[in-house]
């Protein structure tokens, strides 16, 4: 007898103006690393100096080698972080869910933005300019000195990125972006993580460096040795300890 084809209903990524209320505008920057530490008075002038901007699917925010102006929090939906390659193509380099920081500012030390970013779904995000920003490091002191704590935590990624691309196999590579994913956007529940996202087998292969071929080899070596399940617009970690032995390499 066939079995069922897996699947799972997929919530809307509809970005209503509820979906960037005030209190959830808060609620992102105060879990972000550059604010998580602040006193409550001093989030609650953070706050007001962002502005909710929505994006339908596929929308370019912002483009890659453009004058950085602007640094973006997702406030709702997902967002594709891509970057031109000299070979000429789009090379996927992170998919960001909610409150998930990209863009850049010259105060940050980022005058051209790194990539370009689109909205895979649907989604609103929270920008502030480089003038507010600005004037947030000359106002509060503390801010400027989560903002040096996160430059310095971006620099130690970028190095573990590298490290795992020059040195790590595919299944390694693999489970490190999954279990990535898992941290960020996951959705803890008895039968594992639900990572709700639009990840094709292309996009994965971007994001570890291998081709489209070798990525869909290991998924499914992955989801036959039992450690996920996957459909066309999600994956559920079913074994993560054993999926981040695998990422450990």
């Amino acid at each position: 007898m066939k079995s069922k084809p897996c699947s799972i209903p997929i919530r809307a990524e509809a970005a209503s103006p509820e979906a960037c209320s005030a209190s959830l505008r808060r609620e992102i920057l105060a879990r972000s690393d550059l604010f998580i530490d602040l006193p409550a008075d001093i989030l609650d002038e953070v706050s007001p100096r962002f502005r909710e901007v929505h994006h339908p699917a596929e929308a370019v925010i912002c483009h890659e080698g453009s004058r950085a102006n602007q640094l973006f929090f997702v406030a709702h939906g997902k967002v594709k972080l891509l970057r031109h390659s000299p070979a000429g193509k789009d090379v996927v380099l992170d998919i960001l869910g909610q409150a998930g920081l990209f863009g850049g500012l010259a105060p940050l030390g980022t005058r051209r933005y790194p990539e370009t970013a689109i909205a895979q779904t649907p989604c609103c995000v929270l920008a502030i300019s480089g003038d507010e920003f600005q004037a947030l490091l000359q106002q509060h002191p503390p801010v400027a000195l989560a903002v040096l704590r996160s430059v310095a935590h971006s620099l130690e990624d970028a190095r573990e990125t590298i490290r795992r691309i020059t040195t790590s196999d595919v299944r390694v590579r693999i489970a490190a972006v999954l279990l990535r994913m898992a941290e960020r956007m996951g959705d803890e529940s008895a039968e594992g993580v639900l990572i709700r996202a639009p990840l094709s087998r292309l996009d994965l292969a971007a994001m570890v460096g291998a081709t489209p071929e070798t990525a869909s080899r290991v998924m499914a070596d992955f989801k036959r040795e039992g450690l996920l399940d996957s459909g066309r617009q999600w994956v559920r970690i079913r074994d993560r300890g054993r999926l981040a032995a695998i990422g450990r390499g």
